[in-house]
């Protein structure tokens, strides 16, 4: 078989990739809006069957009315998911930006359908069935996502509707990029492998924490490989080498242009600003820059008085639970039932920490955090509470106090905030929480300081709706047991 040929079948076979990714990702949208469609209804007739059968209660609507009108409510809704952007294949992560659209758009899709209903008072329609369904349809939404969201996760794993994408640089950029790609299914990247200039390197694999086999990333070799990626299926070259020079960079984007492929280029500005950049233009001229944020005193208002209400009604209701865990605990080991350790909260300023204790009484009192649970350091009881989360409970009192609030960055010991870097230490501009990004994480086993980019996506994003969103996915975590050591 001729060369000639053999790129002439190459080139065929990566059309038919394109046009099966570009008509699989279509099918997939299309069957997105159904599901969603389905959701609504099913919120709304499962809350017309509990006025009717559960509450006994009677409505002139008949059943097939009650539907066209649930249909036409689906249709509604879906509008406002197209029209908060809930169908483009663009989720941050962990998916908390769809959980806040969601809950987004529950309150627009509500606000739309009183305000209809007041101008059409002629259609009898029960205000307890209908406030049931407005309450219950953003979770049916998250519940059908959710499972949405792990056919995704199948999808990405057999390649199909997905782009496939090569990472020039195996450097610590490169490799959160491809764990991001992962972690973000709905993104539509599939990372295939990695190319860089390490020649030692050629034909290894990297790993990390918590990898799946399925993400096992060979580097291939260098740049002769760009001219030879289309046959195999790749179609986007994401250069990771932050600190390389312009000239560099675009040696590599002439060879990608060259090759056919598209390339994206993480700014060599990414090691000091991280998530915390915006472009703008000067006359045509793109322009890099700090993206201000600024938190207003409503924002900050209404979480202190969440983390008020909240703790002060869980403190209550555990207080039996408080009063087991401490008695186990004394019975466990020798020492309090209280862990007291001073960290560093809004501003640098410190406070004292509380948390059930896990670990026995010798072990060092600041020292790094175990990162599995076979650490000698933690009690046979330490290791349930870890993995359960329980732990963390007695921090109630310091949201109660002011110290901390339910969500915000964890909040680290004072030996390794003086080693922060300035990029680090914007962790300190928010009040340090329970939860946050990173606890919700697979990455909660690594170091809170080496995923930075999880605190600064959390400072560049708050808002009540979000913070309600972490808190959801934090009760999800927890059953879970997702991330827990």
């Amino acid at each position: 078989m001729s060369g000639s040929h053999v790129i002439s079948s190459a080139k065929i076979n990566q059309k038919n990739v394109i046009l099966s990714r570009i008509f699989w990702g279509r099918l997939i949208t299309a069957f997105q809006v159904f599901t969603d469609f389905c959701a609504v209804v099913l919120s709304f007739l499962s809350a017309q069957f509990f006025y009717l059968y559960v509450l006994k209660r009677s409505s002139p609507l008949t059943l097939p009315e009650y539907a066209s009108f649930s249909a036409a409510v689906a249709v509604l809704y879906v509008l406002v998911l197209a029209q908060t952007q809930m169908y483009r294949r663009e989720i941050g992560l962990l998916n908390i930006k769809e959980l806040r659209g969601i809950f987004r758009t529950g309150i627009y899709g509500a606000a739309i359908l009183l305000g209809l209903a007041f101008y059409f008072r002629s259609l009898y329609l029960s205000r307890v069935s209908i406030t049931i369904a407005i309450v219950l349809t953003p979770f049916v939404l998250y519940v059908e996502r959710f499972f949405f969201q792990q056919m995704h996760v199948l999808f990405h794993r057999k390649g199909w509707s997905h782009k496939k994408v090569l990472i020039f640089g195996a450097g610590e950029i490169g490799q959160h990029l491809v764990k991001r790609m992962y972690q973000s299914p709905t993104l539509g990247l599939l990372p295939v492998g990695f190319l860089d200039d390490d020649v030692s390197r050629y034909g290894t694999s990297l790993r990390w924490p918590g990898q799946k086999v399925h993400e096992i990333a060979p580097i291939l070799g260098g740049e002769d490989w760009i001219p030879k990626l289309k046959e195999l299926g790749v179609e986007a070259v994401f250069i990771a080498l932050p600190s390389a020079t312009f000239l560099r960079n675009q040696q590599l984007v002439d060879q990608c242009i060259a090759a056919g492929l598209e390339y994206c280029i993480v700014p060599n500005v990414y090691e000091k600003f991280v998530q915390n950049i915006e472009l703008f233009e000067i006359g045509g001229i793109p322009i890099l820059k700090r993206r201000d944020h600024q938190i207003g005193f409503l924002y900050n208002f209404i979480k202190r008085t969440i983390d008020l209400f909240c703790s002060s009604v869980l403190l209550i209701l555990f207080c039996p639970l408080f009063l087991g865990l401490s008695l186990a605990i004394k019975l466990n080991s020798a020492g309090p039932a209280i862990f007291r350790q001073t960290r560093i909260g809004l501003g640098g300023r410190t406070f004292e920490l509380l948390k059930f204790r896990s670990m026995f009484l010798d072990a060092p009192k600041y020292a790094t955090t175990p990162d599995s649970a076979a650490d000698p350091r933690i009690t046979s009881l330490g290791r349930w509470l870890r993995r359960t989360s329980l732990d963390e409970l007695p921090q109630l009192i310091n949201v109660f106090r002011g110290e901390m609030s339910l969500v915000g960055p964890r909040p680290e010991m004072p030996f390794i905030v003086q080693t922060y870097t300035p990029l680090q230490r914007q962790r300190l501009e928010a009040k340090p929480g329970i939860t946050g990004v990173w606890q919700i994480s697979a990455a909660r086993g690594e170091p809170i300081h080496a995923n930075i980019e999880y605190d600064l996506f959390y400072l560049n994003n708050r808002s009540t709706l979000f913070d309600v969103a972490i808190l959801v996915k934090t009760v999800l975590s927890v059953i879970r047991g997702i991330g827990a050591v």
